[in-house]
């Protein structure tokens, strides 16, 4: 196995993503295809678009807006079982305002909340994105989950997990069951079909020979998916809350799994320019992943704004990651296969050109934008505080121009109840700890305990420490 399958992380490149509901309708057209006429066409579920339409590609929005379509859309909801004494056209428009999703910051667009794979198809990544060849979201999410472990799930992706849930959420809704019958074709002008495997197993061969990363954010990611997905959780979550859950859980994968990935490349500059190594018979990969530690600083509540202040620190990894990952691409290109591990990582150490350009890719300090931390911000930043697009699932908050980690009480009940592990158990402060650990976060104990107090998950005396209680935020099915 070479140096370059292990050191260079398989992780396709991002861009910033622009709703949090194309996270999962990146899955859904994993998953499926439909056929458009006239590609290529970006999808947005709603949209004002005039007479305005990209340069490179169609844009069109999914949801209808004449009269004439509005009672074809009414009349398929009633063909699908749904009972209602009110005219089509009334029925079709109550039901298509009661899905609206987050409107995209300053865009006017809104997808559709991507609560059955109908619904989820309505909107794709060229029309939300609004470029004709979007990044892969859905293949980034898969290697992550991959990296992670996922792969040794029974169903084997994260796309295939998501199927998974969505079975079983229509199995237990009648009313989404129609609702997604009365979508599928009616507002595409095509049925779904199923994909077939190329994708997953182009996945699979790009990913030979790299190593599962445990305690990361991959393996948080992987774990927290194989969780949400499982029977026992869509039986306990509403249909919207367990895609906000869901969202939240791909948020969190992708921001911290991009910063993770940086922190892994300035672990390895840092290592190589001062001459370490793993110990004897240690796995290489293993103890570099152990040295990466915490990748987002969580300062104290009582400090002031600006000692809490991330942007710069994530920016300058962000950027420092990238520069290096690069050298070590450029660098490992050109090693043979049969060198191992250990004299891949000899060899790294004494290159003398490649030292003085870690050493200088360490110490920089440029903040310039680039794709990987407008993805990552975006991932983890709060949308809107307040109206109906409130986001209350976000980690981080801007203020003015600072940003800082200010969690929502709703993403504290989320990562707190997946450390649980099934609705209604308990666990206590030190697994959620441990799951931010996973993450790369060490918050303060105190301010943990007083998030966990905020949402009504925390019980016990204070003074427990990390044996205070934390229950799970559902304990029971909703079926």
């Amino acid at each position: 196995m070479s140096i370059q399958q292990k050191m260079i992380l398989p992780l396709p490149r991002p861009q910033y993503v622009a709703v949090p509901e194309a996270l999962i309708s990146a899955l859904a057209w994993r998953a499926y295809d439909v056929e458009l006429e006239g590609e290529p066409i970006g999808l947005v579920y709603r949209a004002d678009l005039g007479n305005k339409q990209p340069k490179t590609f169609k844009l069109r929005a999914t949801e209808p807006d004449s009269s004439d379509s509005l009672a074809k859309f009414g009349e398929a909801l009633k063909d699908s079982g749904i009972k209602s004494q009110v005219p089509p056209d009334i029925l079709a428009r109550a039901v298509l305002n009661s899905v609206v999703g987050v409107r995209a910051e300053k865009s006017g667009k809104q997808p559709a909340t991507p609560i059955t794979p109908g619904l989820a198809l309505l909107q794709n990544m060229r029309g939300l994105q609004g470029s004709k060849n979007p990044p892969d979201l859905a293949e980034i999410m898969e290697t992550m989950y991959r990296l992670g472990g996922g792969a040794e799930s029974a169903r084997g992706s994260m796309t295939a997990q998501w199927l998974h849930a969505t079975a079983t959420r229509l199995e237990l809704d009648s009313l989404l069951r129609a609702l997604d019958v009365a979508v599928d074709g009616s507002l595409l002008g095509n049925e779904r079909t199923n994909a077939g495997e190329d994708s997953q197993d182009k996945t699979v061969v790009r990913l030979t020979g790299s190593s599962v990363l445990a305690h990361t954010p991959f393996s948080w990611l992987s774990r927290s998916w194989d969780t949400l997905t499982s029977r026992l959780w869509v039986e306990a979550l509403p249909a919207r809350v367990w895609v906000d859950w869901a969202t939240t859980i791909l948020r969190l994968g992708l921001g911290m799994g991009f910063l993770w990935e940086a922190a892994w490349y300035e672990t390895i500059a840092r290592k190589l320019l001062r001459g370490e190594g793993p110990a004897k018979g240690q796995d290489l990969v293993e103890w570099l992943a152990s040295e990466v530690g915490e990748v987002l600083p969580w300062k104290s509540s009582r400090s002031m704004t600006s000692v809490r202040d991330v942007a710069p620190v994530l920016s300058w990894r962000i950027h420092r990651g990238d520069k290096i990952r690069r050298l070590l691409a450029d660098e490992l290109r050109d090693y043979p296969d049969s060198e191992n591990l250990a004299q891949g990582w000899e060899r790294l150490g004494s290159n003398g050109e490649l030292r003085s350009d870690l050493t200088v890719a360490l110490g920089s300090k440029e903040k310039g934008a680039n794709n990987a931390w407008e993805a990552v911000k975006y991932a983890l930043l709060t949308r809107d505080a307040t109206g109906p697009s409130a986001d209350y699932y976000g980690l981080l908050r801007s203020n003015g121009r600072y940003i800082t980690v200010d969690p929502g009480t709703e993403w504290i009940a989320v990562v707190a109840s997946l450390a649980c592990g099934t609705p209604g158990q308990e666990s206590n402060v030190r697994d959620v700890m441990d799951s931010l650990a996973d993450l790369g976060m060490q918050p303060e104990l105190n301010d943990l305990v007083a998030l966990l107090e905020r949402a009504g998950l925390a019980r016990g005396s204070a003074d427990a420490d990390q044996a205070v209680i934390v229950q799970s935020a559902f304990s029971g099915g909703t079926k």
